[in-house]
């Protein structure tokens, strides 16, 4: 039997991706004004106490409320990292293009730390 988080890394990369790109595990970004994560298997959250604007170097990372469904993928492309919802994908849209700068930490699943080049 399958570990969970084997089959929600196997489905994130057979999710289909453009060539070149590079699927992820976890993506930590900053949206208007606010600081998200979004790991695969889970619902994007919020982060508490968080703002898109890191004071002394840091930035608290604390999961906060769910604010979407369920993420299938997270694809890193070389126009913008891309995260791709259940639907419905709540008030988001599906799939969710994250700036490259707005990306404050990624963790591919491949585990190497360059974005697709």
């Amino acid at each position: 039997m399958n570990k969970p988080k084997t089959d929600v890394e196997h489905i994130a990369r057979a999710f289909p991706s453009p060539k070149g790109s590079r699927p992820a595990r976890s993506l930590t970004y900053h949206c208007s004004g606010h600081i998200y994560r979004a790991v695969i298997g889970q619902p994007r959250r919020q982060c508490v106490g968080a703002s898109g604007a890191p004071s002394h170097g840091k930035t608290a990372r604390r999961p906060g409320p769910a604010s979407g469904s369920m993420v299938l993928s997270i694809v890193a492309t070389q126009a913008a990292v891309e995260i791709w919802s259940r639907e419905p994908a709540r008030d988001w849209p599906n799939p969710s293009l994250v700036a490259h700068g707005a990306v404050l930490n990624i963790d591919y699943l491949d585990s190497s730390d360059v974005i697709a080049s």
